[in-house]
């Protein structure tokens, strides 16, 4: 019987996942395209490609909150079918009656989460590229820390893997002792190469004034390791990124005693802030009353969708202060769903509590 009931509400749950989450990411979809589709140039494949690539970021952007509008849905239609008082009369707990909604959200948790290593994730930057394919690629003057050194790049190619006009400043007791010229550095295994470098070493005396200088041409010198072109860009540009170039870059800046915050904001935002979906699930399923006689159906709705739709949107306001910096983002985001998840955790203990003492 179980088993039965299982099924039948997951292939509700899901089915009335997949309406709205198609629904709403194509309405979003087709406001955007009839408000850019002018600017968009090229043919009609590029167009189609445009709102593909926003189709797939809509995905990504609502899916946590569709989770939440399919429970409603089916929640409600649940109580005003009575399947609830079927399923209470014949021994159900109502812990048993939410494990199939819990299963499917953490089954489309878990799918998101495997699309985010794909370029799924890097929909909206594939958008924006179509939108203005008439800029160029290229990044230009970059000034970074290198371990004990800062380096300025004129010019970064991430199509060809290049990096032109490069110049490294070593530091020693907060006084430049050496700088390294290369005109052209390429990428090869994880490293950068420069076919031919000039590097000046700065000659001081016993008491550490400077006396002159030494200079030698160098071939084939490793300039930088670890520097990926597409990370490169990506934090400069504050591009989407998947989550094995999040944690890359994530290594990267805290070697080098960086700010990662843009990156661990993206991160949690993948991550973390997703679970809340999975709090307010278990929150809004016990808190709504099973019997339609105590309630009436206009109140379920702007209840239900309503606390979906603030919570959500303090989420993402917190993950955008979390990128520009205002807020640590340790604690924007993880905070709320951390709380949200201790109290889904202490109503879904309460409930239990109640069941046994029947």
């Amino acid at each position: 019987m179980f088993r039965r009931y299982f099924r039948y509400t997951a292939w509700h749950y899901g089915k009335n996942f997949l309406v709205l989450l198609l629904g709403l990411s194509f309405a979003v979809v087709f406001i955007d395209f009839l408000h850019y589709s002018q600017r968009i140039p090229g043919g009609i494949n590029r167009k189609i490609l445009y709102a593909f690539y926003t189709w797939e970021y809509m995905l990504v952007l609502i899916y946590p909150l569709v989770i939440l509008f399919a429970l409603a849905w089916t929640q409600i239609a649940f109580i005003y079918k009575n399947i609830f008082v079927s399923l209470f009369s014949f021994g159900y707990s109502r812990g048993r009656v939410l494990l199939p909604f819990l299963t499917v959200a953490g089954s489309i948790y878990l799918i998101f989460l495997l699309l985010h290593t794909t370029p799924f994730a890097q929909g909206r930057d594939k958008a924006r590229a179509i939108l203005e394919s008439g800029r160029e690629e290229k990044v230009r003057d970059l000034f970074f820390k290198y371990n004990d050194s800062f380096v300025f790049v004129k010019q970064l190619d991430p199509v060809r893997k290049e990096l032109h006009g490069g110049m490294i400043f070593r530091l020693q007791d907060n006084r430049v002792v050496e700088t390294t010229r290369f005109p052209l550095a390429r990428f090869h295994q994880n490293r950068w190469i420069a076919a031919e470098a000039v590097i000046r070493i700065k000659r001081f005396d016993s008491r550490h004034h400077p006396i002159g200088f030494e200079d030698r041409t160098v071939r084939e010198l490793t300039v930088l390791k670890g520097y990926r072109p597409k990370i490169f860009k990506q934090i400069y540009e504050g591009r989407s990124l998947t989550l094995q170039d999040g944690f890359a870059a994530w290594r990267l800046l805290a070697r080098q005693g960086l700010s990662a915050d843009k990156i661990k904001s993206a991160l949690y935002n993948t991550l973390v802030m997703p679970l809340f979906a999975l709090a307010m699930l278990v929150i809004l399923f016990f808190t709504t009353p099973p019997y339609h006689r105590f309630v009436r159906k206009e109140r379920l709705w702007l209840g239900m969708l309503g606390s979906s739709m603030l919570v959500w949107a303090l989420l993402f306001a917190l993950y955008r202060l979390g990128v520009n910096g205002a807020i640590n983002p340790d604690y924007g985001q993880n905070g709320v769903v951390v709380l949200l998840i201790v109290l889904a955790g202490r109503i879904y203990l309460r409930e239990r509590r109640r069941e046994r003492l029947k």
